[in-house]
């Protein structure tokens, strides 16, 4: 019986290690699909890091936004402040205002400066629009 069992183990030897190559070479092959699966996801994040984030141009145009509201509101307050001291009730015409510190790095646009009213816009570097007051 042993002999047997030694002849059965001489004949049953290749088979079983044709199915553990057949196995082995599965195994490979899926493990293979999926490195190359994170290797992509890899390659998807770093050039998403090399990107500039939108945070971080969203964040500049919120700082540009920020910059010209303050520049208008101290801008409002400024000629408030010159009609509210005036005799006559009006605005300061052009040579007369003195722009506040808050507006030196903006560009103000008139719209209209007249006695009893007045439109200005601050507009950025490409020419749109940040911030907007007007007086009736």
């Amino acid at each position: 019986m042993t002999r047997s069992v030694v002849l059965l183990a001489l004949v049953l030897t290749p088979v079983l290690s044709g199915c553990q190559d057949q196995e082995a070479r599965a195994q490979n092959e899926a493990l293979t699909r999926r490195v190359a699966a994170l290797e992509a996801q890899v390659r998807i994040l770093r050039d998403r890091e090399q990107a500039p984030p939108a945070s971080a141009q969203d964040a500049r145009t919120v700082t540009l936004r920020a910059a010209a509201q303050n520049c208008a509101n101290d801008l409002t307050r400024t000629l408030e402040t010159y009609r509210e001291g005036s005799i006559d009730r009006r605005y300061p015409a052009a040579p007369e205002l003195v722009l506040p510190d808050a507006c030196m790095e903006q560009r103000v646009n008139w719209v209209a400066l007249e006695a009893q009213t007045y439109t200005f816009t601050i507009t950025g570097d490409e020419g749109q629009e940040l911030a907007r007051a007007t007086a009736p």
